[in-house]
């Protein structure tokens, strides 16, 4: 029998759905499971990964602001936080999340890179070219100037 491009069979889809519905109650497990960690900002940092994992990002966002609550040192989840405000567009508070890291971490290249980016986005080309500058004193071979073109 000849099916079309792009046609699952039945009993192809029924194994998919097995597969999506194990999968499923594999990331309830854990989330379960999580509840039991003492430490809260880590178990909250766990937590927003789940949440990233569903594609759940203002749940993630969430559990990441008490993660930060929680220990306001949690550089992952500050680095975390500035990720998603980024591609949630929200560049301001990517900023504010990406400085925090950098504070920590100052030699951080990709931290340095989004908030460059982040800046940008801003309108605070001041503060981009000044972020482009530490890249280029960091990492002079990672960026690629006009001229090199």
């Amino acid at each position: 029998m000849n099916q079309e491009v792009g046609q699952v069979s039945p009993p192809a889809a029924e194994k998919a759905r097995s597969r999506f519905s194990r999968s499923l109650w594999m990331i309830e497990e854990i989330e379960h499971t999580l509840q039991l960690v003492p430490d809260e900002a880590n178990r909250y940092y766990s937590l927003a990964l789940i949440h990233i994992m569903r594609g759940h990002f203002n749940d993630a966002v969430k559990s990441l602001e008490k993660a930060v609550e929680a220990n306001p040192e949690h550089v992952n989840a500050h680095w975390l936080l500035g990720e998603i405000h980024f591609k949630l567009g929200q560049y301001d508070k990517a900023a504010k999340a990406l400085e925090f890291v950098l504070r920590c971490e100052p030699d951080n290249l990709t931290a340095l890179t989004w908030l460059s980016l982040a800046y940008h986005c801003l309108g605070y080309k001041g503060k981009a070219a000044a972020a482009q500058s530490i890249l280029q004193t960091l990492a002079p071979d990672l960026i690629v100037s006009q001229t090199n073109r």
